[in-house]
């Protein structure tokens, strides 16, 4: 009798063609869209330009920020005279700006309150419950606008006829103007002025708290849930071996935790990213914002929001891959 292939060795070419099938159908679409696309623009005499990102911009951006010159190829504060795409830049390193220390913090708070939820003391845990679903259930653009109108610009103007408001002695001065760190006060037009330090103004302070505030309500849920997922057999093991109950947790629950709880912890971390498009509601300029003056300006709204949509997706894909990364080296052998 003949030799046989083995069936398991059928399946796998099986699953390779699935595959090259798959990717030839995906590119075939892509193809037929961006045919179809540009043939509807063509009867309606509409031509895709993207010769208008290198036009100057003409226009401020309310944060102070810098920008790529994609001339030189060096950083650079932004300014009017720079182009189209430097603003659209310029936004994207605002975004980035939020994105990745709202993401640490959110991760931080989420932490405290998701081992709170499950602490033994009545009153602890009843908080972290409310503070959690007060959160989830109440949108998040009502939140960044309480954070930007209720509390920042309710602040002092920091005059001398209404001082700023200073927290932890001078370590922390707040004002309608937003927050300073470690800055030094100085008295310029008759309003305090501060050089130095660590600042941030109200739009970016309010988005940020916001972001950082209401995601942390979610990952609290997903750390609690990954916690209650370890075997109790774990804890009192670590208990019975003299382990204080923090020393418990930080050494033997939290490790396993956050091997189980990166995928869903990853999603948190995208929609905090995108989420950061609700900048533009509270003049925050972001991504999205000077996105949105730059199609204004120029009446080239496909190709704008073309690039804006590519980079959004661009970054979700970069935060997945950092996230596979992290996961692939927490992995224990054998297991």
């Amino acid at each position: 009798m003949g030799s046989q292939v083995p069936l398991w060795r059928d399946a796998r070419k099986l699953a390779i063609l699935a595959q090259v099938l798959f990717v030839a159908g995906v590119a075939a679409a892509v193809w037929l869209v961006k045919v179809t696309v540009e043939a509807s623009l063509a009867r309606q005499n509409v031509r895709i330009n993207w010769g208008f990102l290198w036009q100057p911009a003409g226009f401020d951006l309310t944060a102070l920020t810098w920008t790529l010159d994609l001339r030189n190829w060096r950083f650079v504060p932004y300014s009017p005279e720079n182009t189209y795409a430097e603003a659209m830049i310029a936004g994207l390193i605002n975004t980035l700006r939020v994105a990745s220390v709202g993401i640490v913090l959110a991760f931080l708070l989420g932490l405290v309150v998701g081992v709170t939820r499950l602490s033994r003391n009545w009153l602890i845990s009843r908080l972290s419950l409310a503070y959690v679903e007060f959160l989830r259930n109440t949108p998040l653009l009502a939140q960044l606008f309480f954070w930007y109108f209720a509390i920042f610009l309710r602040l002092p103007p920091g005059t001398p006829q209404h001082p700023p408001l200073h927290l932890f002695g001078t370590l922390v001065t707040l004002t309608n103007q937003g927050l300073v760190i470690g800055g030094v006060a100085v008295e310029r037009f008759g309003r305090t002025l501060f050089e130095g330090g660590f600042q941030m103004r109200s739009e970016y302070a309010a988005l940020l708290i916001g972001l950082s505030v209401y995601t942390s309500a979610f990952i609290a849920e997903i750390i609690r849930g990954g916690i209650q997922a370890v075997h109790r057999g774990q804890m009192e093991a670590a208990r019975s071996l003299g382990l204080t109950y923090l020393q418990s947790l930080r050494h033997i629950l939290l490790p396993q935790t956050l091997r189980m709880i990166i995928p869903p912890l990853g999603n948190q971390f995208l929609n905090l990213t995108k989420n950061s498009s609700l900048a533009i509601a509270i003049g925050y300029a972001d991504l999205l914002t000077a996105a949105n003056t730059v199609s204004s300006q120029s009446f080239r709204s496909l190709e704008t929001f073309t690039v804006v949509t590519m980079t959004y997706l661009v970054l979700s894909l970069i935060i997945s891959a950092i996230l596979n990364a992290v996961r692939a080296r927490m992995v224990i052998p054998g297991m």
